[in-house]
């Protein structure tokens, strides 16, 4: 190697170390790049994969829900006709409005979402009585709470006359209340409101002595489509809050909860004060409305054979007492726990067994029953009918399915077919 060679060699390996490194910085570039790529890929999957578990889960949630009440409207629409008495009559039209607003308001809040998510709400305003505004409410749930839940009203000492959207009020108040009920199976629900920051806004706000709600969840109930206990399918949240929220905005106010497991929630919403004080009464007004549900009345002899009905609302119960008490002994569990424990104690001929309850759902406690006896014949009654729920409560270890809205002279022959008669 003569000298010059061995002068520039150095030069050399240096040019060729830094095209190397060039090389190699964007390869890296290069990876990183597509690292990158294939996280949003995969981030896209994810999010598709949520989107249409969410879908499916809506739309099972959705159509439970309707169900439920089309369930007491078709039902006690059938039997009114054959009913004498005019006291009896009243009181299955009173059952079958309450129904009705319940459908309405759940169609409208479906109808609410799609307006939301074209970007169309509307809030048309008018001085709105709070204290009217109230007891109209409390008499749209005069049937809805049971016996062990008081509904109560709370106002102030000075009636307000608020220039909002009365019905856009209403509509979150029954959302909020909705809930309350869902949650909360004795104790007590009060809703009602109070001026605050030196009269600036009126803040309203309900309070139930309800499960209450878990850290984890609080701060995503107000999301759409956000289910707790989604894959059970039970104590959902639904559409309510998520549309309470976007009302209340709308609306120049805010909305937010506080909760605590097992001792209750209360949600809370605030509005800007836009209004007059309109009287002055003698003192603040808290009053309270309980519905006593006549319990079961089983009467005729001991040769009736014993239904047990595992049904949580009050309304669908009702209507199955009506239907059968002349023909059957009755004994109702208000959740899964309730029928897995009558069951033992009372040894029913047959079970109607709802799937959707609190603490227990029907799925686990007809697994618990057939384990102990299984000839016992249970007939699922579920809101949830589509394939996938018929298929888990047969494999639960149900007889039949028969979805609601009921069709009462299926259930009748259903219910003869086992018995046998």
């Amino acid at each position: 190697m003569n000298k010059d060679m061995e002068k520039y060699e150095p030069d050399f390996f240096l040019q060729k170390l830094a095209i190397l490194e060039d090389r190699l910085q964007k390869a890296l570039a290069e990876k990183e790049k597509a690292e990158y790529e294939l996280k949003k890929c995969k981030d896209s999957i994810l999010k598709a994969e949520n989107a249409s578990k969410m879908k499916s889960l809506f739309l099972a949630n959705m159509s439970h829900e309707i169900r439920t009440p089309l369930n007491a409207i078709e039902g006690f629409s059938t039997i009114i006709a054959e009913t004498e008495s005019m006291e009896e009559r009243m009181q299955f039209l009173e059952i079958i409005e309450s129904n009705n607003s319940r459908l309405g308001f759940l169609i409208n809040e479906i109808l609410d979402l799609s307006r939301v998510e074209a970007g169309e709400i509307t809030i048309k305003k008018s001085h709105t009585d709070l204290d009217e505004l109230c007891k109209s409410i409390k008499h749209i749930f005069k049937f809805k709470i049971t016996e062990c839940v008081k509904l109560m009203i709370d106002t102030p000492t000075e009636s307000i006359m608020l220039n909002t959207d009365a019905n856009r009020l209403t509509q979150v108040f029954s959302n909020l209340i909705n809930n309350a009920i869902k949650h909360t199976k004795q104790g007590a629900i009060t809703f009602g409101y109070r001026p605050v920051d030196n009269r600036n806004k009126i803040r309203f706000y309900v309070k139930d002595t309800g499960d209450g709600i878990s850290s984890k969840d609080i701060d995503h109930i107000f999301q759409a489509y956000v289910s707790k206990d989604a894959e059970t399918h039970y104590n959902s949240f639904g559409l309510g809050l998520p549309l309470s929220k976007i009302i209340i905005e709308k609306m120049g106010g805010q909305i937010y909860a506080e909760s605590h497991i097992g001792k209750g929630s209360t949600f809370y919403f605030t509005l800007p004060f836009d209004g007059f004080f309109r009287n002055i009464k003698k003192m603040s007004t808290t009053t309270s409305v309980t519905r006593t549900l006549r319990m079961d009345a089983n009467g005729g002899t001991n040769k009736m054979k014993l239904i047990l009905i595992a049904e949580d609302e009050d309304c669908n119960y009702e209507l199955l007492k009506k239907i059968l008490s002349k023909r059957y002994r009755l004994i109702r569990a208000r959740n899964g726990i309730e029928a897995v424990t009558l069951n033992e104690e009372e040894t029913p001929d047959l079970i109607l067994m709802d799937i959707r309850m609190p603490e227990m759902n029907g799925l686990d406690a007809t697994r618990i029953i057939k384990e102990i006896n299984m000839n016992i014949p249970v007939i699922a009654l579920s809101a949830y009918a589509f394939d996938e729920q018929i298929k888990d409560a047969m494999s639960a270890g149900c007889n039949e399915f028969i979805p609601k809205p009921i069709h009462i002279e299926h259930l009748i022959k259903t219910i003869i077919k086992y018995l046998n008669e």
